[in-house]
């Protein structure tokens, strides 16, 4: 509807009016698209942005991961060396050391006996996956004046810490004498290491 007045107004205001208000329209637009698009923009950054740093963040914890790893494998590696150097040592090495065998096999032996012989044997074998048991026999020849000094000996031999299962082989008479050849028969006790720690 037109306004009375419109009459008296010249065409080319009118003209002007409507191209401001399609400018002034225009204008909007392009902004509120600018602002939108602007948004859009900022919104994609921040999320590349938070993508960057999850994956640097994903990174440092996978080269974390790696060096532990590394070092995990390395030290498996340095203790399957180390129980093996044990396991090689555990072997080559005595449960009791051969001096104080020998010091408890004289320390008894009565004065008017000798020691012609003794022999000293390791043997091993598996009581369980990858466990090895080792005993250490002993077997003794010498002479003695009479049967009772051989039985001296071996209760000597018997109530030692370091000796079990003691026994005579034989004792044979030597000629027509009283004196006799005797043949015993020990182990080491497994348990003297532990008595050893526990004296020092």
């Amino acid at each position: 509807m037109k306004h009375p007045f419109d009459d008296f107004l010249p065409p080319s205001l009118h003209a002007r009016r409507e191209a401001h208000r399609i400018v002034r329209v225009g204008v909007i637009l392009v902004a509120t698209v600018s602002i939108a698009t602007a948004v859009a923009f900022a919104t994609t950054l921040n999320g590349w942005r938070g993508l960057l740093e999850s994956r640097s963040s994903v990174a440092i914890r996978w080269d974390d991961a790696n060096q532990r790893m590394v070092a995990f494998v390395k030290a498996q590696k340095e203790m399957q060396v180390a129980m093996d150097s044990a396991e090689e040592i555990d072997r080559v090495i005595d449960s009791v050391p051969r001096s104080i065998i020998l010091f408890e096999l004289t320390k008894g032996l009565p004065d008017d006996s000798n020691l012609n012989d003794i022999r000293l044997e390791t043997r091993s074998r598996t009581i369980e996956k990858d466990k090895v048991a080792r005993t250490q026999q002993i077997t003794l020849l010498g002479i003695a004046p009479n049967d009772a000094t051989i039985s001296s000996y071996i209760e000597a031999l018997s109530t030692s810490s370091y000796f079990t299962a003691v026994s005579l082989m034989y004792a044979q008479q030597v000629g027509t004498t009283t004196k006799r050849n005797f043949s015993i028969h020990l182990a080491v006790d497994p348990m003297a290491t532990l008595v050893m720690v526990e004296e020092q």
